[in-house]
Parts: structure tokens; sequence; C-alpha cells
């Protein structure tokens, strides 16, 4: 074979890895490399120099690697055999994944064991000639995109199926809210990714999540949970909302809701268990009542709750005394029986003394005893 003077290689988009067929050189040869490419010298399946983009002289400064293994047959224009790899480092960004079966998961949320789909997109490009060669293509010809997506497609789809379970079960997220943190989701993927990937001398690169959703089955449920729950929410919302323009507090309408439940329950014995219960919530809705009976309802006395008014001290009507009734008399000038307590006779007009009361006292203790008294108010001594 013939001593080419000029190595180089045209690779389309789609080939990652071609052998060029030129295996002999000298230190005349010319390698050219072009942008976005780079050449790898092999010799008996060892990776030897690597050269990026421009053009290279096969000097022996340039190849410092096989001047080594050559020793004194690198000394002029002697060929060597090699074989050469040229790569294509452009970046491949239509790489489409989607997950093969759908990950079982419970939603944190609702409750419910969800099975979610996903698929997006994602571009990969080889970050390490030498390593992507040793371990993925080898010795190949050619080694194409397709190849790359084969190669990686179970290692993707792993990676993404654990940082989604992950994502929705460890961070609680929702499987209806997870839209909400694709970004930070797709950050992590493609970390993880990129850690698993680097071995074989593989980046991931603008990796995007299109959907996250539960098969159809699974989404109705969760939005049919998800009603339910909004709801009967709505529904509190506004009791608690009507409890307050009605000036009650919620712990004053459980109080009443206890009372009345407490009256529906008929039977002795039932309402003899549940009397120390009644009694001691129904005390304090006892006064709830009594204070609305007699200051108003809540919205007649606005203004006790306005700032500076002082409710009014609640004050204990005074006991009254009522005087024991008295014997009635005669009048003295004319023999006419008086009302009991009269002062002046109904038939003559004569002015009429009444008996002063005698002072008392205790016959045991022999303290005084006001008038009427059937008890000592000292020692408790009851009185003739």
């Amino acid at each position: 074979m013939a001593i080419a003077h000029v190595i180089s290689q045209t690779m389309t988009g789609d080939q990652l890895v071609v052998k060029n067929h030129v295996e002999d050189f000298n230190t005349q040869s010319q390698l050219i490399v072009h942008e976005s490419q780079e050449a790898l010298f092999f010799k008996n399946g060892q990776a030897l120099d690597l050269f990026g983009p421009g053009k290279h002289p096969l000097t022996t400064q340039n190849l410092p690697i096989i001047k080594r293994i050559f020793g004194s047959l690198f000394g002029g224009n002697t060929p060597f055999p090699c074989e050469v790899f040229f790569i294509n480092k452009v970046c491949v960004l239509d790489v489409l994944w989607g997950t093969d079966s759908p990950i079982v998961v419970e939603d944190p949320k609702y409750h419910l064991v969800v099975h979610v789909c996903s698929n997006g997109q994602t571009g990969v490009r080889i970050s390490d000639s030498r390593r992507f060669i040793v371990k993925i293509s080898g010795q190949t010809t050619e080694f194409t995109v397709e190849s790359v997506k084969r190669v990686i497609k179970g290692m993707m789809i792993s990676t993404i199926k654990e940082a989604l379970n992950r994502a929705i079960v460890d961070s609680g997220i929702s499987i209806l809210e997870i839209t909400s943190s694709l970004s930070s989701l797709e950050a992590t993927i493609t970390e993880r990714l990129n850690d698993r990937l680097e071995s074989f001398g593989i980046e991931a690169l603008s990796f995007t999540i299109n959907s996250i959703l539960p098969e159809p089955n699974d989404l109705a449920k969760l939005q049919e949970v998800k009603a339910r729950r909004l709801d009967s929410r709505s529904k509190a919302e506004d009791d608690v909302y009507e409890m307050q323009l009605k000036g009650f507090t919620y712990q004053e309408q459980r109080k009443y809701d206890v009372l009345e439940e407490a009256a529906k329950n008929s039977g002795s014995a039932g309402g003899f268990i549940n009397m120390g219960v009644g009694m001691g919530v129904g005390m304090g809705v006892g006064r709830e009542v009594g204070r609305m009976a007699n200051f108003g309802t809540p919205q007649q006395n606005y203004g006790a709750q306005q700032p500076g008014y002082q409710q009014p001290a609640y004050q204990q009507p005074a006991p009254t005394y009522q005087q024991p009734a008295q014997a009635g008399g005669v009048c003295p000038l004319c023999n006419t029986p008086t009302a009991p307590g009269a002062r002046f006779c109904q038939a003559c007009g004569n002015p009429i003394e009444l008996p002063k009361p005698q002072a008392a006292f205790c016959p045991n203790c022999g303290s005084p005893t006001p008038v009427g008294s059937h008890f000592c108010p000292t020692c408790g001594n009851k009185l003739g």
C-alpha cells in the first residue's frame, strides 16, 4: 500500500466514529483534522496519540507515544503502520426518549397508586474520544448516532425512572403538580445521567421532559379525588365564613353541636351517661346564651368589639328584706279593729302608736339577734 502524504476524513452528521482507510505513514505525511473532529492513532488495539482540529505534520515531536513504540525505526522516511480513527465531536440534539413501561408510584398528596409515563428529548456528544472508542465503538469501521442511542437507551431510561420516582415520593410532589418542578427535575436527571455516562466518554446535553402523565384511568381517579377535596374544603370555608359573619367562633359552634346531639339522645341510660359531659359543655353554652339574651345578639353588640369599649360589669341584684307581718290591733278611742301596721284608725282618725320591737338575745351565747330571726347569726342556735 502506498504511503499517503495527506490524511483527512469527511464525516456526516450521523457518523460519530469512522476508521480511515490509510494505515501506512512516515514523517512526510500530513494529518488534517477538521473542526468538531479528533483523530486517534491506534497500534495493535492500543490507543496512542490524539490530535485535535488543525494540520499536523507527523514528526517525532507530534508523535511521542508512537516514537517510543517504534524506537530507532522512527528516524527518517521509514514507514510505520497505524490505524487512525476520526471522531465526530458535534452535539447530536435529536435523541428522543420515552419510558418503555409505566413507573408505579404512590401520589404523596392524594395517596393513590398510579402508573406514570414520561417522554422527552436530549442531546449527546462524545466528551472523551479515547475512552469512547476503547469502551464503546472498539475497532468497528463505523459507529453511528443510532448505535449510541441503542447503547445508552437502557442506562438513560433507568436513570430517568429513578429520578422521577424520587422527585414524586421523596419530595412530596403530586403527579398533578409536577409540571411546575420540571426545570429542577431536568437538572437533577442530567446530573445523574452524566455521572453514569462519563465512564463511557459520553455527555448528555439539553435534557428536556415533554410530559409526565399518569395513565388515563389513574388521571381520572386523581382528578376526582382532587375535586372532592376542593368541594369539601370550600364548604368548610363557607361555614366558617358564615359563622364569622354571625359573630360565632368555631369553639362556640362545636358547643352547640354537642348539645344538639345530646338532646337527640333519648333513653334514661344514655341520658345519665352523657349527663356529665352535657353539663360540662352546657354550662359554657349557657353562659354564652345568657350573654346573648342579656346584651343582645352579636350584631346588636357590635359596639362592644370596638376599641375603648368597656363591658358593663354584671351586678347581682341585692336581696330585699321583707318585714314580718304584724297582727292587727284595736283603736283605744273607739275600739274599732285596725289593720296590721295602721298608724291611724280608719273609723275615727285617732293616731295609733305601734309597739316598738323588743331587742332579743340568744339564750345560748347571749348575742343580740335581729327581730324575726329563727337562728342565732353567731352560734346558729335555733331561736324560740
